[in-house]
C-alpha cells in the first residue's frame, strides 16, 4: 500500500531529445526560422512560384506562430527535427 502512495506523487524524469532547457530550445527554434528566411530567395529563384518573397515571409511567420503556445520543451525539440527533416 505504501509504494502504491509513493507513486501516486512520483514523478518521471525523462532524457531531453535535443535542448536541456527552454532557453536551449528557443534558440534552436530562432535558428530554424533565420535558417528558412535566408532560403526564402533562392527557393523563389530556383522553382520560379508566383508568390512574393514578402507572401512567403509572412506565410513562414504565421506557420512559425502557429505553435506559440507550446512550452515542453520536448515537443518544442520534437518540432524542430521534423521540420529539420524536411526539404524545402
Amino acid at each position: 500500500m505504501a509504494t502504491r502512495e509513493a507513486s501516486k506523487y512520483a514523478t518521471k524524469v525523462v532524457r531531453p531529445l535535443l535542448s536541456s532547457d527552454k532557453s536551449e530550445a528557443k534558440k534552436r527554434v530562432l535558428h530554424l526560422y533565420k535558417t528558412f528566411y535566408r532560403q526564402i530567395p533562392l527557393m523563389l529563384f530556383d522553382r520560379h512560384l508566383p508568390v512574393t518573397k514578402e507572401e512567403c515571409q509572412n506565410k513562414l511567420k504565421e506557420e512559425f506562430l502557429k505553435n506559440k503556445h507550446i512550452t515542453d520543451v520536448r515537443i518544442i525539440d520534437m518540432l524542430v527535427i521534423k521540420v529539420s527533416g524536411k526539404t524545402i
